[in-house]
This record gives C-alpha cells, sequence and structure tokens, in this order.
C-alpha cells in the first residue's frame, strides 16, 4: 500500500468547516465523508518548525531538539536559525527509507539541507536564499525547474493596505506550482511513500485574516468587498488542489493522510513580556549614559512598533523584504544599538527574560546563561514560582478580564536531552487573541498594544483527514496529536514503530479486520548520527531576517 501525506500549513476546521458548508470546498468535504477526521492537538509552542518535526517524528520537541525557529548557542545570548541537522530524531521518511521504501519528501519544513534518502527530498522555505543545494538527488532541481521555471521556495509578499492583490498573486502561484510539480513528480518517479507541504494557506490566514472576519479591528468594509470573493476564489483552488494531487496519487487504492502543523484565528492584542518584565522589577537595565538615553526614547515612543506603523501608512512595509542580506542586517543591527534592546539588560541584576513565541520566559540561571544570577536549586525554585503566581495574576487593565490561561514548567511539557534548553516557564493567553512577543525583545513601550501586521495567528488545534484502505469512514476523532501520526502511519504500513516515539497509533479510526490481523509491533531505537550543518554567518542572518520580515520573530 502506498501513503500519500499532504501538509496544508495553518489550516483549521474552524475555517474549513463554514467553507464546507457553503459548498465552496466540495472536493475536501467527500474526501472527509469517506474517511476519517479529527481536530489536530499541537506542541507547546504552536509553531511551524516544533511542530511539523514533532508530527514527522512522532516525539516531544524535549527529544528531538526543534523547540524554536532559533536554537541558542550554548553558553551565548547568540541564536541560530535551525536545520535538518540539528533535529535529534529520525522522520518517518528516514525510517521507511532504511526498510526499502522508495520515499519522496518536498516542501516539508525543516528539511534543508536535504539530506540523502532512497528516492527524492526538495527542501522548504528555511533554505537560505541563493543556495541551489536543496535537493538531492543531483540532477531533480534541474529536471523540475526546466518544466515549471524557477523552484518557488518564498513567499514574500505581506499585508497593507493596497498590496492584497500582490499577496493573492503570490499566495495562488506558489499553490498551483507545488500542485503541478507534486502531480508531476508522482506520475513520473518511482515511489511507496510521498511527502509534501503546502505553505500558502498558512500565509493567507496570517495576512488576510481580516479580509474574511468582519469582527477583527484591521477589518474594513472596502477591502472585504474589493478582496472578499478572490480570498474565497484561493480557498476553491485549495480544494481542487488537494483533490487534483489525491487523483495523481492513486486516490482510493492510496492512504491518504491530511495534517496542518497548528490551528488558526484572529489576533487583535500583542503582548510584550520583557516591557512586563521590566514594570516588575525582574528584568533590569544598565545604568549606562546611553542606556539611558534609549530608555528616555523608549518611553518617548521610539520603538520598532512605531517605525512599523509608519512603514505601513506610507506604504513602505514591503521594505522589510527587500533583496540583499547585508543591508537588512546592518539595518536591524543599527536599530539594536539605537533602540532599547537585551542588548542594554542589566544581566547581574536580572531573574528572568522573554524570548520565544506565544508565551516563553527563562530564568536567568547561572551555569547555564551566559550571566546567570539565580543560583540552581531552592533559588530557582522560589523564582519560578514567583512569576508564575504573577502571570497568573495577570489581566487585561481595559476589561478587567484574565490574561494568561495554562502555565507550565518545562519538565511537565517535555522529556528528553534537549528539555533543559526548553524555556523554564511556558504558558498560552487565555484569549488566543493576545499573542505574546517576547521575540522581539522590546517592540513596544507598552505591554499590551494593538495589533499591526498580521491579523491571523496560530491556535492549538490543527486537523488531521485520513482516507483509504484500512480507515473506517464518516468517523470524527473525538482527540488526536501531532505526535500521534507517525507511530499511526507506521502500522498502518506494517512497520514496526521505534520505541522511544512519544505518540501513540490512532486505532480508533483503522478498521476492525486489519485491527485483527496486524499487530502493532515495536523496535530498539538505532543511533542517529546526523551531520551537523551549522549555516555560515550571512546564511544564518539571511534566515533570520526573512523569518522577521515574514511576522514569525
Amino acid at each position: 500500500m502506498k501513503l500519500f501525506f499532504l501538509g496544508l500549513d495553518g489550516t483549521t476546521f474552524d475555517l474549513l468547516d463554514p467553507l464546507m458548508q457553503e459548498k465552496r470546498m466540495p472536493k475536501l468535504e467527500e474526501i472527509i465523508s469517506r474517511g476519517t477526521r479529527a481536530a489536530l492537538e499541537t506542541t507547546i509552542p504552536p509553531i511551524t518548525p516544533t511542530a511539523w518535526v514533532s508530527l514527522v517524528t512522532g516525539k516531544n520537541p524535549g527529544k528531538h531538539g526543534i523547540l524554536e525557529f532559533l536554537l541558542r548557542r550554548s553558553g551565548s545570548m547568540q541564536d541560530i536559525p535551525i536545520n535538518q541537522s540539528l533535529r535529534d530524531a529520525a522522520a518517518i521518511w528516514d525510517i521507511l527509507s532504511a526498510q526499502g521504501y522508495k520515499v519522496i519528501v518536498t516542501n516539508m519544513p525543516v528539511t534543508y539541507p536535504p539530506t540523502p534518502i532512497n528516492g527524492i527530498m526538495i527542501s522548504d522555505f528555511l533554505t537560505p536564499r541563493g543556495k541551489h543545494d536543496f535537493a538531492y538527488p543531483e540532477g531533480i532541481l534541474k529536471e523540475i525547474e526546466e518544466r515549471f521555471g524557477p523552484y518557488r521556495l518564498y513567499i514574500t509578499e505581506v499585508y497593507a493596505p493596497g498590496n492584497v492583490d500582490r499577496v493573492l498573486d503570490q499566495l495562488f502561484d506558489e499553490l498551483e506550482y507545488k500542485t503541478r510539480v507534486t502531480e508531476y513528480l508522482l506520475r513520473n518517479h518511482p515511489w511507496d511513500a510521498f511527502f509534501t507541504h503546502i505553505w500558502s494557506t498558512d500565509r493567507c490566514q496570517h495576512e488576510l485574516w481580516h479580509l474574511w472576519d468582519k469582527s477583527h479591528p484591521m477589518s474594513s468594509n472596502r477591502e472585504i468587498e474589493r478582496h472578499y470573493d478572490r480570498v474565497m476564489q484561493f480557498w476553491k483552488a485549495v480544494d481542487d488542489a488537494v483533490s487534483s494531487m489525491y487523483q495523481a496519487a492513486g486516490a482510493s487504492e492510496t492512504l491518504l493522510m491530511i495534517a496542518s502543523d497548528h490551528g488558526f484565528g484572529p489576533i487583535h492584542k500583542f503582548l510584550c513580556f520583557n516591557v512586563w518584565l521590566l514594570e516588575e522589577g525582574l528584568l533590569v537595565l544598565k545604568r549606562n549614559a546611553l542606556t539611558r538615553l534609549k530608555r528616555l526614547m523608549f518611553k518617548l515612543g521610539l520603538t520598532p512598533e512605531l517605525g512599523y506603523r509608519l512603514s505601513m501608512k506610507l506604504g513602505l512595509a514591503k521594505i522589510r523584504l527587500a533583496a540583499g542580506v547585508t543591508n537588512r542586517s546592518s539595518l536591524f543591527r543599527i536599530i539594536n544599538k539605537l533602540m532599547l534592546s537585551l542588548e542594554d539588560v542589566d544581566w547581574s541584576r536580572t531573574l528572568a527574560y522573554s524570548k520565544g513565541n506565544y508565551g516563553q520566559l527563562f530564568i536567568n540561571l547561572k551555569g547555564r546563561e551566559p550571566y546567570g544570577t539565580v543560583e540552581p536549586g531552592l533559588q530557582y525554585e522560589r523564582v519560578v514560582s514567583s512569576v508564575i503566581e504573577k502571570l497568573r495574576k495577570l489581566v487585561d487593565p481595559a476589561t478587567g478580564q484574565k490574561l494568561i490561561g495554562e502555565i507550565w514548567r518545562r519538565e511537565e511539557l517535555y522529556t528528553g536531552p534537549h528539555t533543559e534548553e526548553a524555556p523554564d516557564i511556558s504558558f498560552l493567553p487565555a484569549d488566543m487573541r493576545y499573542k505574546p512577543m517576547g521575540t522581539l525583545d522590546l517592540s513596544s513601550n507598552r505591554f499590551i498594544t494593538d495589533v499591526y501586521g498580521n491579523s491571523g495567528d496560530h491556535r492549538m488545534n490543527g486537523l488531521f483527514i485520513a482516507a483509504g484502505p484500512r480507515i473506517k469512514s464518516g468517523l470524527k476523532l473525538e482527540h488526536a496529536r501531532i505526535i500521534d501520526l507517525a507511530p499511526s502511519m507506521l502500522y498502518l504500513l506494517d512497520q514496526p514503530i521505534p520505541e522511544d516515539m512519544d505518540g501513540k497509533v490512532l486505532t480508533e479510526m483503522i478498521e476492525e479486520e486489519y485491527l485483527h490481523s496486524t499487530a502493532i509491533r515495536y523496535c530498539n531505537v538505532s543511533s542517529n548520527d546526523r551531520y551537523r550543518a551549522d549555516l555560515d554567518e550571512q546564511d544564518s542572518r539571511e534566515v533570520c531576517e526573512r523569518l522577521k520580515s515574514l511576522g514569525y520573530l
């Protein structure tokens, strides 16, 4: 039996169910009616690299080590972009390839640099610009580009008033290009298992959520009237693409799995937790003249937020995507020198800081942090407990509503050798329309600010759809986790499951006949000796600035 896996980044039944009810996605609705569906619980934090790597490895981030878009070098505050060589676990395509399966992997996040497999691998949008080593084996990229033109690795257009059509042009282009390439590979190269990914579904919701959500603070009746129909046409094109790829894969004879890395919803407010830590006295600034001057400018409103709001009003928002790594990197370095940032922190008096998406706090721990002040053991526990207690008391002063929902210590979320690298405290907002913005250091001089830039952002439940041989029809699972998909795929292909996978087989969706005839088998874990391939400084800067431009950092 063949397996075709399609990743539709960021898709959610919260959006697709209404579209199916309106008959805008009839083909997807028909596929679901013949299979199983479930809301898919994602990782903490609910972000692209962490979630996708958890999906394809069946392991929690404490085991595979991809905890964010950026990983910090040990003993320093320097961040490096993640890449496939930093993934400390075998992906399902590695396992199948080792068992003799012909495997094709295209566009799946965190696959640069590509690794030799028994088949084809084409990397993802985290490939540094200008690189042409993102495809294996040699010659496959030339074969594709001779037929379809330059490979579409990147989406660069972002929302600004007057730029919606350009955003949509690129979304349609990425979807069409990758659909055509997928169909070509399905029909012209041997495969037993095929894994591919569409990114435009995620970018559409990040940039354009307010074009179908009239309750959004960025929503404009004029923009909705002008662009709504074309946005709906994009989702109709997604429906057509899913059906077209499934047919090319062999439809009813092939096991189909569709999944997303997280869900989506509107974002109304940003929370800058380094501002909160400053206000609480947990993060302390230097006392030198330059930092005092920057603090004064900060209080007067000279912040990255002000710069971006002005650029949008002047129609210059796209400047953040302008070509040229050196110029962009130099600009950001200058901004960090001129504006208040973590470079101005007095670490000798600081207990905690924020860095990362969706609520991540680090204790300034002695022996781990380069300038740590908090002693391991009793003092560490006291600081963690104190910070958690302060988080629980946080409210929005405008509404009186509680701001923070669930809070976890790292050991409550993660197990494995990379747990020590995880945030000491992770949390989610009580209302996910509020997004913590820790990665931006000090993006604003206010803790709570109105949304700007992206109007949509991630939620904890993505989607999962399975159809084809061995899958029950018309079933709606109550619950599934993103780490359950890899072991489920292996079992459905009658392959043993590595015993250190954290996920379980979703037996509820599998036909009884197969369950009775095929035992779930486990195998010992082999060593995962991977080539470590840190990007050079220029490539690292380019990837970081592109992630910033897209709103991920």
